[in-house]
Formats: structure tokens, C-alpha cells, sequence
């Protein structure tokens, strides 16, 4: 009888127990603790917020865009197969090649701001530093790589960094440091093959080089997706426009 009893008594208190669980509020506040009542919905919710996170970072992939490719001599190989890419992908290319050209010269100028305006781009690409590479004053290119980065007024871009061959002072850091997260694609490490002068990959190496930069502005770790499904033929660019070195800038 005892037995009964003991076994009656705990199924009360467990009844209690559950009574006065199921009538607490959600949250008690405690002087400056709040205790908060688990529930099941509370137990799902880490799973709701990252389904939520995982839809939130889903980017736009950019389509049918005007680009406005700038940079050095580099452009001279990466532009012949960037037309392949924009002809293929509905996107009108133009090309402005400033033989010599640095951040510098970029920064300090309005020669951006008069390419904006003729081409009325959606998308910028930038290849430069390839002139700098063996510079000191790296506080002053950090200040230039901001100053261009700035005129570009919102407009996506990505950043194509000097390809390395005989390494380099930093230029390569500061760029990466200042353009932000998914704008720069590092080309600082790629094995290319160079023309006579031993720093101009050769016309291969260039469409190379490009091949491997798409890769990465086509994908989701790209800020700004842009559609580049790869060339099936030769597509010629918009526009190429050639700046020599005694260029002082618009």
C-alpha cells in the first residue's frame, strides 16, 4: 500500500511540475539575469536562422552588362579574351589601355571619371600594379588604390592584381587590403609564360590568365557574380581605346 501511495505522490509532483512549467512566462527576469524557457520552437529556430542566413547570402549574378575594362599594358592579352566572354554572354566590352599606367596615375586624375561618363558602365574590371611592383611608398599606393576605388561611385567591380614575376614590395597586399572582401582576385601566383621582354605573358599565357580570373569573378566567393559561361568562338571587343605613357590624365 505503501508502494501505491509513494508511486500517487510523484506522479502528483510531476503533474505540478509540468502544470507550472506550462503557465511560467517565457522569459523571467532575475535582477540582471533573464531566464529564458526552452521550448520546441526555440529548439528549431538555430535551424530556421540559418536556412534564412544560407537564402540571405545568395548573390545576383549579373547579366547582359556594359564593362569597363582599365588598366595597364596587361590588358593588351587579357582583353582579346575577356571579348571572347563578353560576346558569348550578351555583354558589351570597353577596353582602356594607359601604357605605363599606375594607381598613381589612375588615382590622381579624372581619367575614370571620363570613361564612366562616355561608356555609362555596370561592371568594372581593373588589372593594375604591374608597374609597382618593386615600389617603397606604400602608404602613398594605399591612398591611390582608395582614391580610385572611390571614383567608381558604387559601380561593381573586381580588381585583377599584377601577376608576379620576380615577386614584390607589398603592391599585391595593398590592393587586396583595400578593395574589400570579393573584389580582388590574386594572380600574384600563377605560372605564366612570358614573352621576349620576360614580363608580358605571351598571347596563351594571357587568355590563361584571364580563363583563371573568370573562374573566380563567375563564382559565388566573387562579390558580383558576373555571367561568363566559357566562349565557344572568337568574339572581338567593343571598343579598345589606347592611352600612350606621356598621357597626363583627363
Amino acid at each position: 500500500m505503501q508502494a501505491q501511495i509513494k508511486t500517487l505522490l510523484l506522479m502528483t509532483a510531476v503533474m505540478a511540475v509540468i502544470i507550472v512549467y506550462a503557465v511560467t512566462p517565457t522569459e523571467i527576469t532575475m535582477g540582471s539575469f533573464i531566464v529564458r524557457k526552452i521550448t520546441l520552437a526555440n529548439l528549431s529556430q538555430p535551424h530556421v536562422e540559418q536556412v534564412k542566413e544560407k537564402k540571405q547570402t545568395k548573390r545576383k549574378i549579373y547579366r547582359n552588362q556594359t564593362i569597363l575594362f582599365i588598366g595597364d599594358s596587361m590588358l593588351e592579352g587579357l582583353s582579346l579574351r575577356l571579348g571572347d566572354y563578353a560576346g558569348e554572354n550578351g555583354h558589351k566590352l570597353y577596353t582602356v589601355i594607359w601604357y605605363s599606367s599606375t594607381t598613381e596615375r589612375w588615382g590622381t586624375s579624372r581619367t575614370i571619371e571620363h570613361f564612366i561618363a562616355e561608356y555609362k558602365p555596370t561592371y568594372v574590371l581593373i588589372c593594375l600594379g604591374s608597374n609597382e611592383l618593386f615600389i617603397n611608398d606604400l602608404a602613398n599606393r594605399t591612398q591611390y588604390v582608395r582614391q580610385l576605388v572611390k571614383k567608381l561611385d558604387n559601380i561593381p567591380f573586381v580588381w585583377i592584381s599584377p601577376s608576379n614575376w620576380n615577386g614584390d614590395t607589398g603592391i599585391n597586399d595593398v590592393i587586396k587590403e583595400n578593395v574589400g572582401k570579393g573584389r580582388f582576385f590574386d594572380s600574384r601566383n600563377l605560372k605564366l609564360e612570358r614573352g621576349s621582354d620576360h614580363y608580358h605573358p605571351t598571347r596563351t599565357a594571357a587568355a590563361y590568365w584571364m580563363d583563371t580570373a573568370v573562374r573566380f569573378i563567375s563564382s559565388k566567393e566573387c562579390a558580383y557574380p558576373l555571367q561568363l559561361n566559357k566562349p565557344k568562338r572568337h568574339h572581338k571587343a567593343t571598343n579598345t581605346k589606347l592611352l600612350q605613357p606621356a598621357f597626363e590624365g583627363y
